[in-house]
């Protein structure tokens, strides 16, 4: 827990805030959450890399790898964090597209990334610590697309975390359907969380 990072520093327990940002006891007051975030993808779930390392928004954009700030704020872009990073930790801001300025990274990964983030954005966005930082009725309808991605462990994680999502609508879902019936579902499975989104439903 954080007391393997507390015993060598001791100060950040005095007053977590001034070095977190987020409330005590918060999930973005968590070390972990920051600093061994869930960026591996593997046995069908993601996991912690178990590098210890810092949020970066310039590391985001020069090799990919996803970072703590948006593997939680899913719906918030790449400059938002950027943003933040400069202001609480001094870090320089990268030049960053106008796709990544302005569209939340967990959508964008969730649409325009390859098989691996993909499938990490289907497993974060079923995680409690997502859903208590970036709310719930509008990852419905992005994990609704990928319930007929190509790669059968993407699908799989989508339905998971889809089932998560409401107790309003039970939720079946085969991950191995035939294709004809997994595109029905997802026009249905989208359709649904676009009018929750649109009318405020969510759960």
């Amino acid at each position: 827990d954080d007391q393997a990072c507390l015993q060598c520093h001791p100060a950040y327990a005095q007053d977590p805030e001034a070095h977190t940002h987020h409330a005590r006891g918060s999930v973005g007051s968590r070390c972990q959450n920051c600093h061994m975030p869930h960026t591996v993808y593997g046995l069908l779930k993601s996991i912690r890399s178990h590098w210890i390392d810092s949020p970066s928004a310039t590391a985001t954009r020069a090799t990919g790898r996803a970072n703590a700030c948006n593997l939680c704020h899913l719906d918030k872009s790449l400059g938002w964090s950027a943003d933040r990073l400069a202001e609480w930790y001094g870090q320089p801001r990268p030049v960053l597209s106008p796709d990544e300025e302005t569209i939340g990274e967990g959508i964008r990964w969730t649409l325009t990334g390859d098989a691996q983030p993909r499938a990490m954005m289907a497993w974060h966005m079923g995680w409690p610590e997502a859903k208590a930082a970036a709310g719930d009725a509008w990852r419905g309808f992005f994990l609704g697309q990928l319930l007929d991605d190509p790669y059968p462990a993407v699908r799989y994680r989508a339905g998971h975390s889809l089932a998560r999502l409401s107790a309003e609508r039970p939720f079946a879902y085969d991950f191995l359907d035939a294709p004809a019936e997994r595109a029905r579902l997802r026009r249905e499975t989208m359709a649904y969380w676009r009018a929750a989104a649109e009318d405020r439903r969510g759960v």
